[in-house]
Formats: structure tokens, sequence, C-alpha cells
């Protein structure tokens, strides 16, 4: 596991400064008529386990990116947060908080209508998923691990200016994790309202 999330993170940074090092010649860029696009979504992000679901329940999600296209196509990355929740869990009702964080990178098209763009995209997730139980049986529970799972999204981007959009998004992550013996389902759709820059 630990072994996975180091090269997982070696080709996130590895990508990441490939994205910094060609957005830095404006030259290239303006042969090739790229855009560049920054923003943020805000909403609701479902939980697919029934017994999480119950003890935590949905929770606000937001999400900031940062794209590059070409001729429809583009690629991105992001970070997603926001879902920290308490609730109550066992026998005895003992506290207990849940913290799902990620950072994702993507490759999805564009097609531009005039003043409107339906999208879809898709990619991977590298995803962080702490659980802790103030327990007075159990002494220090607590889960802290890491997982990587598929993304896949598709929304409609609508632009009343020309350097400013605004968007709403459904986003699908299947994460499934398994930090003992039993599979937890924090799998669960995303829908998604933002507004962004386009250059």
């Amino acid at each position: 596991m630990r072994k996975r999330n180091r090269t997982g993170t070696n080709y996130l940074t590895l990508i990441a400064l490939s994205i910094l090092v060609f957005i830095s010649y404006p030259a290239p860029l303006s042969s090739l008529t790229a855009n560049f696009r920054v923003g943020g979504f805000y909403g609701l992000r479902q939980v697919a386990d029934a017994e999480i679901k119950k003890v935590y329940g949905q929770g606000g999600v937001f999400f900031l990116f940062a794209e590059l296209e070409l001729k429809g196509f583009f690629f991105g990355g992001g970070y997603e947060g926001g879902y920290s929740r308490r609730g109550v869990i066992g026998l005895f009702s003992e506290p207990a908080t849940l913290e799902i964080t990620g950072y994702e990178l993507y490759a999805g098209f564009q097609l531009r209508l005039k003043k409107i763009a339906p999208y879809f995209k898709g990619g991977f997730g590298f995803y962080s998923y702490k659980q802790t139980i103030q327990s007075a049986y159990l002494t220090a529970f607590k889960v802290d691990h890491k997982k990587q799972a598929p993304v896949a999204a598709a929304g409609l981007r609508v632009f009343p200016g020309r350097h400013f959009f605004i968007a709403g998004e459904i986003k699908y992550v299947p994460l499934k994790v398994k930090p003992f013996d039993e599979e937890v389902d924090l799998s669960g759709f995303r829908w998604l309202a933002g507004v962004g820059l386009a250059f």
C-alpha cells in the first residue's frame, strides 16, 4: 500500500511539473491557441456505504481546479476537500469524525457551442480518508489511509462573458477501501456548481 502511494505521488508531481513548464512558455501556447482555465466548484457529496451514511450523512464538498485546453481537448488537475463530518457510532454512541480529501488528474473534451459548452472528463484520484473515534474502550482508534480510484464527470459551462463562465457538473468516484477486515464503500456522486476564469 505504501509503495503504491509513493508511486502515485511521484506521477502526480511529474505531471504537475510538466503542466507548469508547458504554460511557462507563451510562444508555444499562442501558436497552438491553447486556453487556460481556473475555477472552483461547491456542492453535495454522496456516500454509498449505508453505515457510513447513517453515522455521518452526506456533506458539502469543494473542488479547485486548473485546466489547459487545446482544440476542445483539455487536461487538468485539482483538489477536493470540505467533506469533514461528525457523528456518533457504536453501542455507546461515541463521538467520531470522518474526513475525505483528494487530488485529481484528468483529461476530457469540451464542445463549444457559442456561449455554452458541454463537456465530459475522466481521470484518476489520490484520496486520503481519516476516521477517529473518541472511545474509552478503544485506545487511540484512528484510521488514516490513502487510496487511488478512477474519476468520471460530465458537465456544462455557460460563458456570459469572454473570460468568465459558470458551470454545473456531476462527478462519480468509485472509492472502496478496506482499512481492516471489512470493506467500506466510500463511493459516491458529487453534484457541483461553480465559476471560473478562462484566458
